[in-house]
């Protein structure tokens, strides 16, 4: 079930504004409904649009969602995508939790090879799924996954920060 879409900006000197990817914010029904149905399921549409606590429930709870990025620009290079993720989930992971571990960042971004071509309307994947494993997709093509509880939810909360929502079918719990 698609629940935001969203874009990332890209300003070059003050005078353009390029978009760089637009993105799809999905969540299996049967994980939303299990996780968060008893909460909000009498809530409506209308309601559930105010919730600011509903979206922090469903990065926190474990539900099988993905993330689907689409390029929107044609020079975008694929160490361009890995230091911005590792640069903000570095930052997020030690202000949660100062002692982690960063062998699961260090594994995600080793999946970024510069091999990959991420050329104009390639799709970018990142599967959470409720064990905890960040699955990544790029052009269809399985990229690796990572066995991190911390990891999912804090790349989540970067990809989701600037989500618009879409109304949630919760009706259907």
């Amino acid at each position: 079930v698609l629940v935001g879409t969203g874009y990332k900006n890209m300003t070059i000197v003050k005078i353009k504004t390029l978009k760089v990817y637009a993105f799809g914010f999905y969540v299996h029904p049967y994980s939303l409904c299990e996780k968060l149905g008893p909460k909000y399921a009498s809530i409506s549409a209308d309601e559930l649009d105010n919730h600011n606590d509903f979206y922090q429930d469903l990065l926190r709870e474990d539900i099988n969602m993905t993330v689907r990025l689409v390029v929107n620009y044609k020079g975008m290079k694929i160490n361009n995508v890995k230091d911005a993720f590792e640069k903000s989930l570095r930052a997020r992971l030690v202000k949660t939790n100062p002692s982690t571990d960063f062998d699961c960042l260090w594994t995600f971004g080793s999946y970024f090879t510069e091999n990959i071509s991420i050329p104009l309307g390639t799709v970018i994947e990142f599967k959470r799924t409720v064990d905890g494993r960040l699955i990544t997709e790029i052009g269809g093509n399985h990229i690796g996954s990572v066995h991190s509880k911390d990891l999912c939810r804090k790349s989540y909360s970067i990809l989701c920060a600037c989500i618009v929502p879409i109304r949630i079918p919760l009706f259907l719990c």
